[in-house]
């Protein structure tokens, strides 16, 4: 006799699961951009480290998260949440109805200068705010809650210098996310490991932009006949 019985278990079920990389760039200009950036370069609060490499030699650039002190943190503790209310959207091409979420994900990162890919940091940046706003469409019906974790954050860029002066910083900050609708329920069941679906692209529900209108023609005149 099999000493098996069965059992209700409760547990956390994943209704919708997608993966995205969002991308955004960042331009410091001048000494504005300079200042905004203050950097620490070899203990020294701020300088130019465009005063601290030749002509025709580059920095490498990277990124780390912080908080609003400079502290590094890790990547759990940067904030992407769910905001506002969803919207019911019917996807004609899936025949479905899928809800739209909106993701916000905020918090500080600082530059950080390096003079070889791997060597240790020569500048390090002040913190520089960001607030990225995205709209999902998920299977997240009322009574799920949306979870967003951020598994991956980095950063590329270009210093650029002229005669040993700072001229701009370039930079495109990448967040990897994993975004969830779930719910705690009880189940048997028996199941396989999953992976997240691909993410579909969230049509506009409200229009923002106006059509493109061009003036009206003269066809009685204008092309001629041939």
């Amino acid at each position: 006799m099999s000493d098996l019985e069965n059992l209700c278990i409760r547990v956390t079920k994943v209704y919708d699961w997608v993966t995205r990389q969002v991308d955004k760039d960042y331009t410091f200009n001048g000494k504005t951009g300079l200042a905004d950036l203050a950097f620490t370069c070899n203990g020294t609060p701020n300088n130019d480290p465009c005063a601290l490499i030749d002509d025709g030699e580059d920095f490498f650039v990277s990124v780390v998260p912080t908080d609003s002190e400079g502290n590094v943190i890790p990547l759990d503790e940067i904030e992407c949440r769910e905001v506002g209310t969803r919207k019911d959207i019917f996807v004609e091409e899936l025949g479905i109805e899928l809800q739209l979420v909106k993701i916000k994900k905020q918090g500080f990162f600082s530059v950080e200068l390096r003079e070889d890919e791997n060597g240790p940091v020569v500048c390090v940046s002040e913190p520089v705010p960001f607030c990225i706003f995205e709209r999902f469409l998920l299977c997240a019906p009322e009574g799920t809650d949306v979870k967003c974790h951020i598994y991956d954050f980095f950063g590329t860029g270009v210093v650029c210098c002229n005669n040993g002066d700072f001229l701009d910083l370039a930079l495109t900050l990448t967040i990897c996310q994993s975004v969830q609708a779930e719910a705690e329920v009880k189940l048997e069941v028996e199941g396989r490991l999953c992976k997240p679906r691909e993410d579909i692209a969230a049509p506009i529900v409200e229009r923002v932009c106006p059509d493109i209108t061009y003036p009206p023609q003269c066809p009685e005149i204008f092309p001629p006949d041939h």
